[in-house]
């Protein structure tokens, strides 16, 4: 695995490319091969994650990739780059009971049934909007990723919203975000990899789902 660190300049065109998070997912791809199945039928083990991170000083795009991206092919001839990517091997050192830090940027959601009148009767994705029930989700989806949730700040950042494009029709897509950051401890250590690698929670393409560890400190 790798993870790169991509600084945008300040033009118009980095700016606009930035708030189209499908956008950014499909220039991303171009770079990096795609994700590999663990067999056949089986889910995805590793796959491109990413996430964007703007603040007063510059925007950079964190971006987790199962093989050295190729980025000449992806930006080449897209000037939103302030300097070239730095890119650097991923390795988790990871040992049951260790204490880490953490960094998740997800789309918490549950599995409702419709009840819209001429609905279906389908279940389907609806955002938790509350943030106890929020955190709770985490726990849940930590403990199936081998760690265990100490504790977190989520930090809502309201809709994110795009539009995707198939067979010429337009869609829009709306996702709840909310920013995880906060400690928890390893249980597991081959289960977390392999979630690091895969990624928590739906959304991918839109940005959700990168776990990033740190040591934790204080």
């Amino acid at each position: 695995m790798y993870l790169s660190r991509l600084t945008l300049n300040r033009s118009r065109r980095a700016l606009f490319w930035a708030a189209r998070p499908y956008r950014v997912h499909q220039r991303l791809t171009m770079a990096c091969p795609p994700p590999t199945d663990s067999g056949a039928g089986g889910p995805v083990a590793e796959r491109l994650l990413y996430r964007i991170e703007a603040n007063h000083d510059a925007t950079i795009i964190l971006v987790q990739s199962p093989a050295l991206p190729d980025w000449r092919a992806a930006f080449q001839d897209f000037a939103v780059l302030a300097r070239p990517p730095e890119d650097k091997a991923l390795d988790w050192p990871l040992v049951e009971g260790q204490l880490l830090a953490f960094r998740l940027r997800a789309n918490p959601t549950r599995r409702q049934v419709c009840d819209q009148p001429g609905g279906d009767g389908r279940k389907r994705r609806v955002g938790i909007t509350d943030e106890l029930e929020q955190l709770a989700w985490l726990a849940r989806k930590g403990e199936a990723a081998g760690f265990r949730l100490l504790r977190a700040l989520a930090r809502q950042d309201g809709l994110l919203k795009d539009t995707q494009t198939r067979d010429d029709t337009p869609r829009s897509l709306a996702f709840l975000s909310v920013q995880f950051d906060g400690a928890l401890q390893v249980l597991d250590p081959e289960r977390l990899r392999a979630g690091l690698a895969a990624g928590i929670g739906s959304g991918k393409a839109l940005g959700f789902g990168l776990l990033s560890l740190a040591p934790l400190r204080g």
